[in-house]
């Protein structure tokens, strides 16, 4: 996709409403990502199923029950697709949340037959059984990014987690199946326990500065090691993070979090900083600088693994 900035109003309950897409717009978004549909969404055909789905929807930051005002269903949000392509001028990416392989990617296809410029396919799943290997783990995923790819003909990204004993093969891998952009990282939401009523509460916190550092790390390590565009999202919250995941080989900057605590209009200040830095730095253009600090690119490739740690550990004796 051609992109006007690269600053992106980021898949949150932000993102389920025409106007707050355009105001994204007027403030300088490259493009939007909207609110997921949820592969339970479409799959809810019956009262148990939605009962049960009440159990367990809260542990993502996108559950449709922490903003019950707003219930998306598959039907919603094909319109909700149509409606923001014929609002904006900027790219319109469509959000699917899912962990199986199963019919659903059908809707893949009416996503994109709505009006979608592409397609991030965010893959959620907490693997807690433990006769479940990783290899299992991955295979599904896989075959569930297969599925999409060949009912689909625009790109399309896939949000992952951290939490791969080996990211950066799992990237090749997805990399190979076509896949054109990688947004990292997924943030869940973990549950906690109230000591009232002696059960799991939801939680729903927003992101913090320091959690950029993890993206940044991989985003620095896969740069120039995959074909597929990275994308960093999590903890970005000024023009400062922006510009550090670009120097890291971001192609574009995901943002909620600072969006949800600031508001949209926020992203004007982004934009315009990220802008006032590249003139004052005399860069011409954003990329001028994406990946030169990338691990491919800087003096010492082992700042981003295992060395800097030891050293960083000895010399504050810790």
């Amino acid at each position: 996709l051609t992109l006007p900035t690269p600053v992106v109003l980021g898949s949150s309950a932000l993102s389920n409403r025409i106007d707050n897409l355009q105001v994204a717009e007027g403030h300088g978004a490259g493009a939007v990502v909207l609110r997921s549909l949820f592969e339970e969404q479409i799959e809810a055909a019956n009262t148990a199923l939605e009962q049960k789905l009440s159990r367990g929807a809260e542990s993502s930051p996108e559950a449709r029950t922490y903003f019950p005002p707003q219930r998306v269903g598959a039907h919603e949000y094909l319109s909700l697709v149509e409606r923001a392509k014929k609002a904006l001028r900027i790219p319109v990416i469509a959000s699917v949340n899912c962990c199986a392989t199963g019919s659903w990617t059908e809707y893949a296809r009416d996503i994109e037959q709505a009006g979608a410029d592409a397609l991030e396919v965010n893959l959620y799943a907490v693997e807690a059984d433990p006769a479940v290997s990783s290899a299992e783990v991955e295979a599904r995923y896989l075959e569930v990014v297969r599925r999409v790819r060949a009912a689909v003909r625009v790109p399309i990204a896939v949000k992952l987690s951290p939490w791969f004993t080996s990211l950066a093969h799992f990237a090749a891998r997805l990399d190979a199946e076509g896949v054109n952009g990688l947004v990292l990282f997924n943030r869940f939401m973990q549950p906690d326990i109230s000591l009232e009523k002696l059960q799991a509460a939801p939680t729903l916190t927003l992101s913090h500065p320091s959690e950029a550092l993890l993206p940044l790390r991989w985003i620095a390590l896969l740069h120039g090691r995959v074909k597929a565009d990275l994308a960093a999202t999590t903890g970005v919250y000024d023009a400062p993070g922006a510009v550090k995941q670009l120097l890291a080989g971001a192609a574009v900057v995901q943002l909620a979090s600072t969006l949800v605590k600031n508001g949209i209009p926020y992203l004007g200040k982004i934009a315009a900083g990220l802008e006032d830095w590249l003139d004052r730095r005399g860069f011409g253009a954003v990329d001028d600088v994406r990946g030169t600090v990338s691990q491919r690119a800087i003096q010492d490739p082992g700042a981003f693994e295992r060395a800097q740690y030891v050293h960083l550990i000895l010399s504050q004796n810790i």
